[in-house]
């Protein structure tokens, strides 16, 4: 006997008058069971390998709504529903012979996505495929979208807001603020000394000035013991390491008398 579960597409199947197992709809549909049907041992297996694979199937399937995946993600997804490997090798192969598993073109769709939305460079894009865990060829088949000159585009657009949240620094420190936060999001050097050339670095040199007064004062007052040629050289050097241009840096030992 078979009986429909309230779940659609679910139904109930009685061997000998007692509950035996439910199936799906295709299986019902694919060993065309019907009440009174004889079932045999062997067929019972038949029935039961079919509908695993059929139920592995269909996790799959709802897996992949809405959201693009890639074949380890699904293989990971079904292995934790305890699904065994010869189960999940067949589901991921169908996916994939349906054009529903494709991580080559997951990787075009999630580089194209990051160049027109993210703010990372193509290491960073690499790393995050790699743990997707897409294969090296399918990984370049996508960054080939993002080429020499977009990459230099998006540092461009990044490096100017980072040098704007940083106007108030002094032009070295805010050019190195620029080339370690690019690098920390993936981009490589040269890249990343091509945006340099392009961003537009503003100093207020007045104020920037006073910054430097403020802390030259400061080491003044903290080498004031030292013979003088030592005090000078301390305290160039340690303007210098802030980022003070030399011409600032030389205007206030002269106008120190130092």
């Amino acid at each position: 006997m078979i009986t429909a579960q309230k779940k659609a597409g679910r139904y109930n199947v009685f061997l000998n008058g007692e509950y035996a197992f439910p199936i799906s709809e295709e299986t019902f549909i694919h060993f065309r069971l019907s009440k009174g049907m004889e079932i045999t041992g062997a067929l019972l297996e038949e029935i039961g390998e079919y509908e695993t694979s059929a139920e592995a199937y269909n996790k799959a399937l709802n897996f992949l709504t809405g959201q693009l995946r890639t074949q380890d993600e699904v293989a990971k997804k079904l292995f934790k529903l305890d699904f065994p490997e010869e189960v999940v090798g067949p589901v991921l192969a169908k996916l994939t012979d349906l054009n529903l598993l494709d991580d080559a073109e997951y990787a075009k769709s999630y580089v194209r996505t990051m160049m027109k939305t993210g703010d990372k460079g193509p290491r960073y894009l690499i790393n995050h495929l790699r743990q997707k865990g897409v294969y090296e060829n399918d990984i370049q088949t996508g960054l080939a979208l993002f080429t020499a000159e977009d990459q230099v585009e998006l540092a461009v657009q990044v490096g100017s807001k980072i040098q704007k949240r940083q106007s108030n620094s002094a032009l070295k420190q805010q050019k190195l603020k620029v080339r370690q936060t690019l690098m920390n999001k993936g981009f490589n050097s040269a890249t990343i000394d091509l945006a340099l050339q392009k961003i537009e670095f503003k100093v207020d040199e007045e104020a920037e000035y006073v910054k430097l007064v403020k802390l030259g004062e400061r080491l003044v007052r903290k080498h004031a013991g030292l013979p003088a040629y030592s005090k000078k050289a301390k305290i160039k050097q340690a303007l210098y390491n802030k980022g003070f241009e030399i011409d600032l840096i030389e205007r206030f030992m002269r106008e120190n008398e130092l």
